[in-house]
C-alpha cells in the first residue's frame, strides 16, 4: 500500500465520512448512496485478483485500508466486503458493486440465523458458511431485528432457508471466524485511533483553573494508558491481517480480536471519563466511535472463544521448554514473510 494510495482513500473519507454524514447512515438515511460513493472508488476490489479485474493486493497490504475505514467512522463493513469479493471472485461470481457482510450463522428451526451483525441493515448481502457450504444470501429477504448497539445499521438476520442464497461456494481453507476477527480488530483499532485524537484535543481546549485540562498530571496519565492500549490493538490488528493472500491466519486474527476487545473496553471508558457530561451527547461524535468499540467485543468472535483459541493451542504444542509461551508467540503468531 503505497502513501498516496492510502491518502487518497483518506482524502475521498474525510469528505464522505463527516460526522453528519455518519450519523445520518447510522440511521439509514442516505447510506445507499454513501456506499455508492465508496465503492466507486474502486478500493472495495482491493483484494480481488489482478485476474479477475481487481487490485491483487494481500491483506496485509490492504490493511491500512481497513485501518482508515475504521478510523473515519465508515458505517459500511468496508473490510468484510473487500475479503468477501475476493472469495467470490475467485470463485467465479463478478461483483455489482455490493456491500456485504460476513458473519456466521445458526439454526433456528428450519431457519438460518446470523446474530447481531455489524452493518448487517446495511449492507446488501451477507456472506456465511452452512453445513460446510458458504452461502451469499440477501439481507432483503431476510426478516431484521434491529441492533442493540446500531439499531439502524446493524442487524440480527435471519432467512427462511438455503434456497434464499443467490450464489454457493466452496472454501475448504478460510476459517469464517477469522475472517470476522481479523475484519473486526482493524475496524476496532481505527476507532481507537479517532477516540484517541478526539480525547486529545478535548483536553487541550478545555479550560479549569486558568489552564487547559491536558497539563493535569492525572489527566495525563489517562491519556497514557489509552494512548497505549490503542497503539498495542494496532500492532495486534496488522498481526490478525498479516497473510500473503486474502485469507487470515486465525491464531493471530483471534489474537487481534482478543487485544481489541480488551483495550476498547479500557479506550471506551477513559474517553467518556475524560469528555465527561458532554461525551454522551449528540452532538459530540465521540459516542459514534464508542458504540463501536462496545459492538465489536460483542459480535462474532468474543474474547473468551478468541482467549480459549489461543490456550487450547498453547497447551497443544509439544514442547517441554521453559520458555514455552515465547516459542508459542515466536513459531505461531509471527508472520514469516
Amino acid at each position: 500500500m503505497t502513501d498516496s494510495l492510502l491518502e487518497g482513500f483518506e482524502r475521498a473519507l474525510a469528505d464522505l465520512c463527516a460526522d453528519d454524514a455518519v450519523r445520518r447512515s447510522e440511521a439509514g438515511e442516505g447510506a445507499a448512496a454513501q456506499w455508492a460513493a465508496i465503492d466507486a472508488l474502486g478500493y472495495t476490489d482491493a483484494l480481488v485478483p489482478t485476474e479477475c479485474g481487481g487490485a491483487g493486493l494481500s491483506l496485509s497490504e490492504a490493511f491500512p485500508l481497513f485501518l482508515a475505514a475504521g478510523r473515519a467512522g465508515l458505517s459500511h463493513p468496508f473490510a468484510e466486503t473487500a475479503i468477501a469479493r475476493a472469495m467470490l471472485a475467485k470463485a467465479g461470481r463478478e461483483s455489482a458493486g455490493e456491500c456485504i457482510a460476513i458473519a456466521p450463522a445458526a439454526a433456528a428451526g428450519q431457519h438460518i440465523v446470523c446474530r447481531s451483525v455489524p452493518g448487517g441493515a446495511l449492507a446488501d448481502l451477507v456472506l456465511t458458511q452452512w453445513h460446510g457450504e458458504w452461502l451469499l444470501l440477501p439481507v432483503s429477504a431476510a426478516a431484521r431485528t434491529p441492533g442493540i448497539y446500531r439499531p439502524q445499521a446493524s442487524a440480527s438476520l435471519q432467512w427462511q432457508s438455503a434456497e434464499e442464497a443467490v450464489f454457493r461456494l466452496r472454501e475448504d481453507r478460510a476459517n469464517l471466524v477469522a475472517l470476522c476477527n481479523a475484519a473486526h480488530a482493524a475496524g476496532m483499532a481505527g476507532a481507537m485511533q479517532r477516540v484517541l485524537a478526539m480525547s486529545v484535543a478535548y483536553v487541550n481546549d478545555r479550560q479549569q483553573f486558568g489552564r487547559a485540562i491536558s497539563q493535569f498530571q492525572a489527566m495525563q496519565q489517562e491519556l497514557s494508558v489509552m494512548a497505549e492500549q490503542t497503539s498495542s490493538s494496532v500492532f495486534a490488528a496488522r498481526l490478525g491481517c498479516a497473510a500473503d493472500g486474502y485469507l487470515p491466519d486465525p491464531l493471530r486474527a483471534a489474537t487481534a480480536k482478543l487485544r481489541a476487545c480488551e483495550a476498547g473496553e479500557r479506550v471506551a471508558a477513559i474517553a467518556h471519563a475524560v469528555h465527561g457530561a458532554i461525551g454522551i451527547t449528540e452532538e459530540l461524535a465521540l459516542g459514534l466511535f464508542t458504540r463501536r468499540l462496545h459492538e465489536g467485543r460483542s459480535v462474532a468472535g468474543s474474547e473468551s472463544y478468541c482467549a480459549t483459541l489461543l490456550g487450547d493451542a498453547l497447551f497443544a504444542q509439544d514442547s517441554a521448554s521453559s520458555q514455552v509461551i515465547l516459542d508459542f508467540a515466536r513459531n505461531q503468531l509471527a508472520h514469516h514473510a
